[in-house]
């Protein structure tokens, strides 16, 4: 049972929550857990709202736990618990229920999909019956992905158990009871590797940038987009490859931006812009700042916007470069997070290359050839962290260049290493005794 705004009961049924972004006259977008109604679901709603809203977090914090918040209930429809319901009569989660949602927070079916009884089966040894829905382990997320689903949901159940026992005459011992689940759910997260730098960043080697730039050229006969669409993803692959930009980067990009006598481009934030009719809007999560293009990808960015923008009616009411070309409703409007997203899984469907391409992996690809670059003119590591850091519109100082940079130590000292050992007395040889 939920409860809603106008202080009514519904019962939920699985498969019908989604979430939905709504735009505020000031700009602002806000994301939202709805039923199949449309209407916002109350205590989600509430709880981002005033955890995390109103904590200034960014409306990509509240959609990632938005997301985590609608597999806890599709996995709640599903074994026919009601959450608020027990959580009012202080009846939280047993120890096999938190198993069962640890291991289908995992499953990507947790997101995609109905949810399944076979996926969501609790322990025999516990539960009995209820066992029997046991089935093959789905594919399953990254550990990352995990650990975030569970964190955000735990918590929920913290703040909701509260929200209850406020409401109702609780003991210590239920208090107690809620700490504990929380503490369960918690420590099922599974253990993230942080800062290691024996973790190998997602980049593309030479052969597969080859292939790309072959495989998005417009005039390829491989090229596995309609001609219509050709000129546009060319230029947004080789925007992303060259200047490393981040997704929201690119797609907020305006033609102002565009210094095309001088060869520059500026990236700006522009978080809440009112001009920006997509709902999900694209931001950069990043500084401003100023770049230079190339004269090629300067040409490729005029050429684009005078014989290819130019010719949709509805571009012209807007700024933002990069469009939606393909006929219907949306074309002319500012391209949306999830047409980028379809430019990419196209191209992970035919090249074997590139079955693990993002949108990120370019700009982790940008990062390597960067570092290439520097090594080999005889940069130093601390203006290398000042260039990089001012490239990719991060504060200096924030770490966040540290990775590459243990990279490149590491490089360094394996040159070194293998030079000293090259170069020892009898190295390679047989030992003297």
């Amino acid at each position: 049972m939920f409860l809603w705004g106008g202080g009514m009961h519904a019962q939920m049924e699985e498969g019908s929550l989604r979430i939905r972004f709504t735009k505020f006259a000031s700009g602002e977008r806000v994301p939202m857990l709805v039923d199949s109604r449309g209407l916002p679901v109350y205590l989600p709603t509430l709880f981002v709202t005033t955890q995390i809203r109103n904590a200034s977090k960014a409306p990509n914090t509240m959609l990632a736990a938005l997301h985590a918040l609608r597999l806890l209930y599709r996995w709640a429809a599903a074994l026919s618990i009601d959450l608020q319901e027990r959580f009012g009569a202080q009846k939280f989660l047993t120890d096999s229920e938190t198993e069962s949602l640890r291991a289908f927070a995992q499953t990507r079916s947790a997101i995609n999909g109905r949810a399944s009884r076979k996926v969501i089966g609790l322990p025999r040894r516990t539960e009995g019956a209820r066992m029997s829905h046991v089935a093959t382990p789905p594919a399953r997320i990254s550990t990352n992905a995990h650990y975030i689903r569970l964190s955000y949901i735990a918590q929920y159940v913290r703040w909701l158990g509260n929200y209850s026992l406020d409401r109702s005459r609780a003991n210590e011992g239920d208090r107690a009871s809620l700490a504990q689940l929380v503490a369960r759910i918690e420590m099922s997260r599974p253990r993230v590797r942080r800062g290691s730098s024996f973790v190998a960043r997602r980049s593309l080697d030479t052969a597969a940038q080859q292939r790309l730039d072959e495989l998005v050229c417009p005039s390829f006969a491989g090229n596995p987009f309609t001609p219509v669409l050709r000129t546009r993803n060319a230029l947004i692959i080789h925007l992303l490859s060259e200047l490393g930009v981040r997704a929201g980067e690119l797609l907020a990009l305006k033609v102002q931006d565009f210094d095309l006598q001088a060869n520059e481009v500026v990236v700006a934030r522009r978080h809440d812009d009112p001009d920006d009719p997509r709902p999900n809007q694209p931001v950069a999560k990043t500084l401003d700042r100023r770049l230079p293009l190339s004269p090629t990808l300067s040409k490729a960015v005029y050429e684009y916007v005078l014989h290819d923008r130019s010719q949709l009616r509805r571009a012209k009411r807007h700024d933002f470069l990069i469009v939606t070309h393909q006929p219907g409703p949306h074309e002319g409007l500012p391209m949306s997070i999830k047409g980028l997203e379809k430019v990419f899984a196209v191209l992970r469907s035919v090249e074997p290359k590139l079955s693990d391409f993002t949108p990120h992996v370019l700009r982790h690809t940008w990062n390597e050839r960067f570092s290439a670059s520097v090594d080999a003119n005889g940069t130093s590591i601390a203006d290398e962290e000042k260039m990089r850091s001012y490239w990719m519109g991060w504060r200096e100082a924030s770490g966040s260049a540290s990775t590459y940079l243990r990279r490149r130590t590491e490089q360094m000292t394996k040159r070194a290493s293998l030079k000293l050992q090259s170069t020892k007395k009898g190295g390679g040889g047989r030992r003297e005794t």
